[in-house]
């Protein structure tokens, strides 16, 4: 019998070739007793182990390699509950005393923390001579649970690294025992530990020599090899029996807590909450409590007190009223939204009573996992929010879940690509090409289309190595909101470690870690349409008086949901991408439930499962609506009988199959799972059987039943669905009746949403708006609006010198500050802002300064022409003496390409008013003539391409939009023509297309059936081109 001790996972970041279930299950096939992860300083992959040791039917320890500052490392391993507290402490302190990626600890903190713990010293020097008085000291301190490792990897060297271990056990009077320094599951991964040692070095492997492992025994081994190998020392094999036998903790003994809040004098946690709820209640139901939702909140009430989670709803309804009091927009999305105590708190907006939303999506008392409720803040004041959670609970009780942040595609191909010695031209042609396309296979073809060989070996190897490592963890961040909060020290549960923003501590597991271990996450998420929002109605008030918000802009107004049926959407929150866009005329969403169905409908679930175009065939009077009973009519009714939300089939489980709440939410669970597929096959007799039991038809059964399988991976809750549709109408509201305004705080609010600026601001133009450019006499650093009376609403939208690249926003702050009653000239903006020389070239080329009757090379040549622009030079900013000249301004095109080459968009022209003769010599139709051709017709477009999306879903069809001056138009690309054009329709900047019109409502599709790039010269100063999306 055997059991390995030092093992390390991909978790190791780029020493171990492994992920952990591989190690694990490896082990448990190999007839191992039981298996320790020991990676580097942290436990980044113990739970991942510890859950598939659970299902596999092996003893996993827990234990770590602990880099140490003044002596060797040493690993350490859990034996019960005080040595995981002292581990994670040790980790930690490791890990926060150090710069973000490094650690260690002297070895006196080491043997302050010995209690609970024993170790192995893994590598003993070779030198020879006495060993270091520190392992003396090692031994004292951990009395009898010192251990002194030995390996065999049959390399040169062996017998004296055997004779070392011998001699320093001899000498410290401590036992021999054996391991394998395991790095891999099975052989066949050392190419990969090959490569991942190249980049760890930065280096290529025929670089790397003696740096790499002489062969490929550091691998995983059963009993009876390990035996043979040592068979000289079989107690030293024995002895790991001993270790493992010994460490007898398993991280579900891990006893979580969550803080207690500040309570009023007399009142606990339940008696509290259910205070603030019926205060809550008085103010969602000003004119009484309807006697439903009393009985749903007192049932709520009942289950939160008996699954002792009141100080949750406690902790997130404190940091909710928190925002509110600083004026920042939050609202609760995903199943929180399904219960009527968090909409009573105001954590949520949706009243789950009057919409029949389950509960028990939420939360109940057979689920085995702790209720989760996600909360979205303007993504611009997030910030002080987490800092309020840091400053309210302590930075020893608070911290941010993390992220494993894995390699993908392009990243892969390119280190793996480098690591094997293809140059840098073959690793971008590489990468440009196959990034995105790595699942679905890569065809010669491909290889061929990117100029390289499909004969060559290392690129044939880069592709296959490149695959083995997606996947792999690369480096920690930060989840976009995840917070854990404890009553007892953090370091206590889980090791943490400094991130890399400042004034953040972020814990080494992720969200599905702490979930697994029922540690409850508070989830804080950012939100760029909330900032936007509250933008715009901060522009409505200043600018038009209105005052507004989220819970008053009027409910249901027709004429916001003609714009919507009309596919004009480009900005609202959830259907502005080209699939939302053309479900819109199709849909026609007419009330707010419309607009719930719609966010849902457009995902994988609903498409995989075939649920989309029953669907509209029933709206539309296609297809009839018939139900099996009045039960199931109850519950999809709403659908026209289509299940289209999780809710939804958790309620036909128990109605229809007679599944119990525990079953149907265990259904629930796998249908989210990553397994889904394999883990719903033998609920499918269950619920089939069940179904026709009690007298359903079977292919009624059979039929939801593959519905349901639809929803694998990617099944909507209702709740989240109707969460996401307030902001979503609010959004088009705003969009509907103060364009102007809306425009500016999508920009403002930018990094966010689905296009670029210049989207943005041609949309702006199309509803009426007036744009007017960036000026350093006019513009400050956000966009802002200023009366117009020949634009709509009355209000003009001036570009803010935010837009201008490689501008900072202190620069213009100055300029804005300096500017008074205005500038003169281009050497006054010079002399009274004090702005660097390259700075003002920028906005020289902006066309900034056309207010000062200044053009783009006149104001070129003024900043040319200007003396010293160091701040402490006497003469700073004095014009020299110099030869006045005209300068012929820029042309057309010229000027279009510096648009774009600065801020990414034009007010004056759209770029295809450049092509439009070459387009007009072809007879091509304009965006906005393609909605008045008769389907079947076949026509060309040409216009910018703005997006590019091919879902998985799509069964490799590829959709396009394209822009030109009149609007947008969508283009359909077959698979075959993909591969036939797949250079032009992936990196082509405007594109020619020839096509077939089809219709469907109000939908206008070009079916492409020929693709040609449009080229004019400034195009490649323009940007990169759009990327091609997958989702």
């Amino acid at each position: 019998m055997y059991a390995e001790l030092v093992a390390r996972s991909n978790f190791s970041f780029l020493r171990g070739a492994s992920h952990p279930e591989e190690l694990v299950a490896a082990a448990a096939h190999d007839g191992l007793s039981a298996i320790a992860l020991a990676d580097l300083d942290g436990l980044y992959g113990a739970v991942k182990a510890h859950l598939c040791a659970k299902d596999l039917g092996i003893r996993f320890l827990i234990a770590s390699q602990i880099t140490l500052t003044d002596a060797p490392p040493l690993v350490v391993y859990v034996q019960d509950a005080d040595g995981y507290k002292n581990l994670c402490r040790l980790l930690s302190f490791s890990r926060l005393s150090n710069p973000k990626g490094q650690a260690g600890v002297s070895w006196r903190i080491l043997a302050e923390h010995a209690r609970g713990l024993c170790a192995l010293i893994p590598f003993p020097p070779v030198e020879g001579g006495q060993a270091p008085e520190v392992f003396h000291d090692l031994s004292d301190a951990f009395r009898g649970r010192l251990y002194v490792g030995v390996t065999r990897t049959l390399c040169a060297g062996d017998e004296a690294r055997v004779l070392a271990s011998q001699a320093l056990a001899r000498e410290l009077g401590v036992p021999l025992c054996a391991h394998n320094d395991v790095h891999t599951h099975t052989r066949a991964r050392q190419k990969l530990q090959d490569v991942l040692t190249a980049i760890r070095h930065g280096v290529s492997v025929g670089q790397c020599g003696r740096r790499l492992f002489p062969n490929a025994e550091r691998t995983l081994k059963g009993p009876a090899e390990m035996a043979r190998l040592f068979d000289d020392l079989p107690e030293a094999v024995g002895r790991t029996l001993e270790i493992a036998d010994g460490c007898r903790f398993s991280l579900d003994e891990i006893r979580y807590q969550f803080p207690e809040q500040d309570l009023p004098p007399g009142k606990d946690a339940n008696a509290h909450l259910r205070d603030l709820t019926l205060k809550g209640l008085h103010f969602r139901y000003p004119n009484g409590i309807p006697e439903a939702v009393q009985k749903q909140v007192a049932h709520e009430l009942d289950l939160i007190e008996k699954l002792d989670v009141a100080g949750y709803f406690l902790a997130i309804e404190d940091i909710v009223r928190f925002a509110r009091e600083q004026g920042i927009l939050c609202q609760g999305r995903g199943s929180a939204a399904n219960s009527a105590v968090c909409y009573a708190l105001q954590i949520t907006a949706i009243d789950p009573v009057r919409m029949g939303l389950l509960f028990e999506r939420f939360m109940s008392m057979e689920r085995k996992e702790p209720p989760d409720i996600d909360v979205d803040f303007e993504h611009e004041r997030r910030e002080e929010v987490l800092q309020y959670v840091y400053q309210r609970h302590g930075r020893h009780q608070a911290g941010m879940v993390c992220e494993v942040i894995c390699y993908r595609g392009k990243l892969a191909l390119r280190e793996v690509g480098k690591a094997l010695g293809l140059s840098l031209d073959q690793v971008d042609r590489l990468s440009r090409a196959l990034d995105g396309w790595m699942h679905e296979g890569v065809t010669p073809q491909m290889l061929v289309a990117a100029g390289l060989s499909p004969d060559d070996p290392r690129v044939r190897l880069t592709v296959q190595l490149a695959g083995e490592l997606e996947g792999f963890p690369r480096h920690l961040s930060i989840h976009v909101g995840g917070f854990v909060i404890t009553k007892d020290p953090l370091i206590d549960i889980v090791p943490i470690e400094n991130a890399a923003m400042k004034d953040r501590t972020v814990v080494q597991w992720d969200k599905d870690d702490l979930s697994a271990l029922n540690i409850l996450k508070v989830d804080l998420l950012a939100l760029g349409m909330l900032t936007a929002i509250s933008k715009c109605l901060q522009l409505i008030r200043q600018h038009h008086g209105r005052d507004l918000s989220l819970a008053t802009i009027p409910p249901e107004d027709p004429k916001v949901y003609e714009m919507l049926c009309n596919g004009d959407a480009i900005g609202v929150f959830q259907v502005e991408s080209r699939a939302q866009i053309n479900m819109l005329g199709r849909l026609k969403p007419r009330t707010f439930y419309d607009l719930v169905i719609e966010i849902a409908i457009i995902r994988p679930g609903p498409i995989i499962g075939d649920m989309v175009h029953p669907f509209l065939r029933r709206r539309e009077g296609l297809e009839p609506v018939s139900y099996p009973s009045e039960e199931v009519r109850a519950i999809l009714e709403k659908t026209l009988g289509v299940p289209l939300f999780q809710e939804q089939a958790m309620k036909l489980a128990m109605v229809a199959a007679g599944f119990t709440p525990a079953e149907a939410d265990q259904l629930r669970r796998i249908l989210s799972h990553k397994r889904a597929e394999e883990l719903l096959i033998p609920y499918r007799s269950k619920f089939v059987e069940g179904c026709v039991r009690r007298g359903y038809p079977r292919e009624f059964a059979e039929s939801t039943f593959r519905q349901f399988k639809g929803f694998a991976n990617y099944g909507f809750p209702e709740s989240h669905s109707a969460s996401f549709a307030l902001i979503a109408y609010a959004s088009a509201w705003l969009k509907c009746y103060y364009p102007a305004a809306f425009a500016a705080a999508l920009l403002n609010s930018q990094p966010m949403g689905f296009y670029a600026p210049h989207t943005i601001v041609d949309d702006a133009r199309r509803h009426g708006v007036t744009v007017r450019p960036v000026d350093v006499q006019h513009s400050d650093w956000d966009c802002t609006l200023e009366p117009s009376e020949s634009s709509a609403g009355g209000v003009a939208l001036r570009v803010g010198m935010r837009q201008v690249k490689g501008l900072r926003e202190d620069t213009a702050r100055r300029i804005e500050a300096a500017r008074g009653e205005g500038f003169s000239s281009v050497a006054d903006v010079a002399r009274r802002s004090r702005v660097p020389r390259h700075e003002l070239a920028r906005l020289a080329l902006a066309g900034a300064f056309r207010s000062l009757a200044a053009g783009r090379r006149e104001a070129l040549w003024e900043l040319q022409a200007l003396g010293p622009l160091e701040e402490d030079d006497l003469f700073f900013g004095i014009p020299l003496d110099g030869v006045e000249v005209e300068l012929p301004p820029l042309g057309v095109a010229e000027s279009l390409t510096a648009d774009y080459e600065t801020t990414g968009l034009s007010v004056d022209r759209h770029p295809l008013e450049l092509l439009r003769p070459q387009l007009d010599a072809r007879r091509a139709v304009t965006a906005a003539g393609l909605s008045k051709v008769p389907a079947g017709r076949r026509v060309s477009v040409g216009g910018m391409v703005i997006c590019r999306q091919r879902p998985p879903t799509a069964r490799g069809f590829t959709f396009l939009s394209l822009e030109d001056e009149s609007g947008i138009a969508n283009l359909v690309v077959e698979p075959d023509l993909f591969e036939r054009y797949r250079q032009e329709v992936v990196s082509s900047i405007f594109l020619y297309a020839e096509g077939v019109v089809e219709r469907a409502g109000r939908v206008v599709n070009l079916k492409v059936r020929r693709l040609e790039p449009l080229r004019y010269d400034g195009e490649r100063r323009m940007g990169a081109p759009v990327p091609l999306g997958h989702r």
